[in-house]
């Protein structure tokens, strides 16, 4: 009887001992940032007017509708210098998530579209590694009225980015689709 106390007391320690040295699991130190609002700056090249068009959405996916979904209206057969910026404003601070991707640039592309042939895009922002950022960028209007969307998106691929990667490749962080207007 004395063996068989002895033997449960021996499992049941190694029972205790196996569940208290579980492993804590390591942090993401590239952990998926809340994105609140994009604000698109532009600046027409020959007239150097300056437009700011903004999505913002301050609980997040889901849940309340944007505050601000800007619809971009653009002259047809202009050029634009765009400059975009990410934000958490749902934070006090507000965080300031350009400033990450920049720092962060080789494990972040941001991808531009425009259907209907409407915006050409070119000049992106690059990386430490000459790679496409996206931060910045030159923006062509198409020489015809037309109306369309145009999206951004920001993947986040870490050790993975390379020469010309799809839209498709990483883990996008944020995909928005803008009403879009050329007049």
């Amino acid at each position: 009887m004395n063996n068989k106390i002895f033997l449960f007391s021996v499992i049941f320690m190694f029972a205790i001992a196996l569940v208290g040295c579980k492993k804590d699991p390591i942090a993401d130190p590239n952990e998926e940032e809340l994105i609140t609002t994009l604000r698109i700056t532009l600046i027409e090249k020959i007239s150097q007017t300056q437009s700011v068009f903004e999505f913002k959405d301050l609980d997040g996916e889901g849940g309340q509708a944007p505050s601000r979904f800007d619809q971009i209206v653009l002259d047809k057969g202009s050029e634009y210098a765009c400059s975009l910026e990410l934000l958490n404003e749902s934070a006090d601070p507000i965080d300031n998530i350009t400033a990450e991707i920049l720092e962060e640039g080789e494990d972040h592309e941001i991808f531009l579209s425009a259907t209907n042939s409407l915006v050409t895009f070119s000049d992106l922002s690059k990386d430490i590694n000459n790679l496409p950022l996206g931060l910045s960028s030159t923006w062509a209007t198409s020489g015809i009225n037309g109306n369309g969307t145009l999206t951004i998106t920001l993947k986040h691929k870490p050790g993975t980015k390379a020469s010309g990667d799809l839209v498709t490749e990483g883990d996008t962080d944020v995909s928005i689709d803008f009403t879009l207007v050329v007049q």
